[in-house]
């Protein structure tokens, strides 16, 4: 299996994938990148099995930015009209609901760290979330959310931000929060984006950052779980998978 896989922000994809990444080697297939900040072109549907769009410190209403958005919506559309499974994670969710027509905002706050997560009646039947035993608590770290594309079937809600997992179509999947991560990346996105950001308490960020670490001893055991089942499953949503 090809996948392509999106990387509009600054992240190292090998290195920061996470359990995705891990899951898809596993099943013997392959990641093949795509960097906004390479100027790499957008994939062809006709050259991969699949489509995965990644997280990243940018925000699809940026207007500097809208021309590559524009055209990754277009990529995004693409798959989806020849059925070809598609995967987003925190930004990448909220590339595909501005793919699908939706409003993509600023939330007013930053949400990080671990937020339980609820289940709707429509992820009782979901072939990803189905028979889930336990009430996900994942981790979250962004500050846009996104109103739900039409069409769509909401599938996870939380407290502060209620948009947190859709499905649209049969294997069109976004998911807010990131459930791929472990402490490493954490970390990493921490130095990158918060510490030294004057929009953010340095007090502040060494309170949350600490909080996190001491929740992943807490949560990653069924955070891991939680991604095994969900990138298995939509890896099983690609044909001759």
């Amino acid at each position: 299996m090809k996948i392509a896989a999106i990387m509009a922000g600054s992240m190292d994809g090998p290195v920061e994938s996470g359990a995705i990444g891990a899951v898809v080697a596993e099943r013997g297939a392959a990641l093949i990148w795509h960097y906004r900040r390479q100027n790499h072109p957008m994939p062809a549907p006709d050259d991969y099995d699949a489509l995965i769009v990644f997280g990243g410190e940018v925000s699809v209403h940026d207007r500097a930015l809208k021309p590559y958005f524009d055209s990754l919506a277009q990529c995004i559309l693409a798959f989806h009209k020849l059925n070809k499974p598609i995967l987003g994670s925190c930004l990448g969710s909220q590339a595909i609901a501005y793919a699908f027509g939706a409003k993509v905002f600023a939330q007013g706050f930053l949400e990080y760290g671990f937020t339980p997560l609820t289940p709707t009646q429509a992820a009782e039947t979901d072939p990803l979330l189905e028979g889930l035993d336990f009430t996900p608590t994942i981790f979250e770290m962004h500050s846009d959310t996104f109103e739900l594309p039409v069409d769509a079937s909401l599938l996870l809600t939380g407290e502060a931000i209620r948009h947190q997992a859709f499905r649209l179509g049969e294997s069109t999947y976004g998911f807010q929060c990131h459930f791929e991560v472990n402490p490493n990346i954490v970390t990493t996105w921490t130095e990158r984006e918060l510490i030294g950001n004057p929009n953010h308490s340095p007090a502040t960020v060494s309170e949350i950052y600490q909080q996190v670490m001491l929740d992943f001893e807490r949560y990653q055991s069924d955070q891991q779980r939680f991604a095994h089942q969900v990138v298995n499953r939509w890896l099983d949503l690609i044909p001759n998978s």
